[in-house]
């Protein structure tokens, strides 16, 4: 089911073991064959989140998620929420949030929803036909958002807090509209830079801006074809979606590190039909995307290295065949360093806390490797809790660079320290302006020490102090 125009495909949307820069240009395959459901690769055990529709803007899209660990297959989206054509749901890193657009009052909008919650979704741009939002993506940290709206792209800053995230800023970085049209945002992993497409049709491309000077490079941008829909790995190989000839229009995967390079067609492609919105799985060879191979838009999961595939028919995703199943986007269940050289140092270590809440709600919960609330750390609470502190031994003494902390509830004012003797300490993170709720990282720290600790002194909710996980990475 192909869309009529760049400006209409809004089929949403990441290290590769085998590098894919420079390499011989691989050939697509015609009609290629499934590999068996008994091979579907066991190292995906993440949740898969995508949207269904029978044609695009006719309001029966609907936003389901698959859970390859549980084995269940969830229509996310309600009728209760109000929301027409829910579509393009990608999720925050920590994987507590999706983030989507859909149609309000006669406007599309950004929202926001908690996995899992029965909560409605939180509109973030509040558009009543002032603005067309669409194309949200977060940053690798989750600190940001940026999405398209009308016609330009948008980086903006969440926080968390009490009544849920909000964007404190929102900073347009292309300010090119209306006369030229950039659409489907992705940050670059270190969030330097993003890229985005131009343009409709024949006439389209990808460019990628760095966002401090606003300097913007052609990233690929063949005459006469399609290219359109950015996605970014880990490792900064960038997935994207084009024609594979002027008179064939067909659509195929490809990818580029660097905007020099020659593009790769990828061997999982379809040469008779379809195939984009490729969701790259970080640091593995794995992408999801959808294709055309059995008549209109099925999931699939493909290795890049080796040209398999997998339909995802095994699972339900493509049961119902009179729908166009797009926009795929996989979260791990696991975090990833802020450099592919950290190491994470805090998991599974001794850890201690200045308080309580509970016998179960201990420091140790904050280390297991869950950033679920199921498994947590609580101080006591309310007034009475005051200052208080988590602390980790490393065991011996660690270069720290980073930490990320996934709150359930935050310090509005807090500091990282690091100590040799857990006596004496050194501050190496402080702010005044923390989060009420949600993941934090903490990159580019410069540190030292055997203990690291959080020493909270003023509470973001009137709760406690809370924290689901906190990693300190290092070497």
């Amino acid at each position: 089911m192909r869309l009529p125009s760049l400006s209409l495909r809004l089929a949403a949307a990441g290290f590769a073991l085998t590098a894919l820069a420079g390499q011989v240009q691989a050939a697509c395959v015609n009609s290629p064959a499934s590999q068996s459901n008994s091979t579907f690769p066991a190292t995906l055990t993440g949740k898969l989140v995508y949207h269904s529709y029978v044609a695009y803007g006719d309001g029966s899209s609907n936003i389901f998620m698959y859970d390859f660990a549980a084995h269940t297959l969830t229509q996310v989206s309600k009728s209760s929420w109000g929301i027409k054509d829910p579509m393009n749901a990608v999720f925050s890193p920590d994987g507590k949030w999706i983030v989507f657009m859909g149609e309000t009052s006669n406007a599309w909008n950004v929202f926001m929803w908690q996995v899992g919650s029965n909560s409605a979704p939180i509109n973030m741009t509040n558009s009543t036909g002032q603005t067309r939002n669409e194309d949200p993506k977060f940053s690798k940290d989750g600190s940001k958002l940026f999405f398209k709206q009308n016609g330009d792209v948008m980086e903006a800053t969440v926080s968390f807090t009490s009544g849920g995230p909000q964007f404190t800023s929102v900073v347009n970085i292309t300010n090119t509209a209306p006369g030229i049209e950039s659409s489907m945002p992705f940050p670059s992993p270190d969030n330097s830079a993003v890229y985005f497409a131009t343009g409709v049709g024949a006439a389209s491309g990808i460019y990628k801006e760095t966002i401090a000077t606003h300097q913007k490079v052609a990233f690929d941008t063949p005459s006469g074809l399609e290219t359109y829909y950015p996605m970014v790995r880990g490792d900064g190989t960038v997935f994207y979606a084009r024609w594979n000839s002027a008179s064939g229009k067909a659509d195929q995967i490809y990818t580029k590190v660097n905007p020099s390079d020659t593009p790769n067609q990828l061997s999982i492609n379809d040469c008779r039909g379809n195939n984009s919105d490729p969701a790259p799985v970080d640091n593995t060879n794995f992408v999801f995307f959808s294709s055309t191979t059995q008549g209109g838009y099925q999931l699939y999961v493909g290795d890049v290295s080796s040209g398999k595939r997998w339909n995802l028919a095994q699972f339900g995703v493509n049961s119902d065949t009179t729908k166009a199943k797009l926009g795929s986007n996989y979260w791990s269940g696991t975090s990833t360093p802020t450099s592919p050289n950290q190491t994470l140092l805090s998991q599974g270590k001794p850890a201690t806390a200045s308080s309580s809440y509970n016998s179960t709600l201990t420091a140790a919960k904050a280390f297991d490797g869950n950033t679920a609330n199921t498994s947590r750390w609580d101080s006591i609470e309310g007034s009475a809790a005051g200052t208080q502190w988590i602390t980790v031994d490393l065991g011996a003494v660690k270069t720290v660079s980073a930490v990320d902390i996934y709150w359930d509830a935050g310090a509005k004012t807090y500091q990282i320290q690091t100590s040799n003797d857990n006596a004496n300490w050194t501050t190496i993170y402080s702010t005044s302006s923390g989060v009420g709720s949600g993941h934090v990282s903490l990159a580019n720290l410069k540190g030292s020490g055997r203990y690291v600790r959080m020493y909270g002194t003023q509470r973001a909710t009137s709760w406690g102090y809370s924290i689901d996980e906190m990693q300190v990475w290092g070497s």
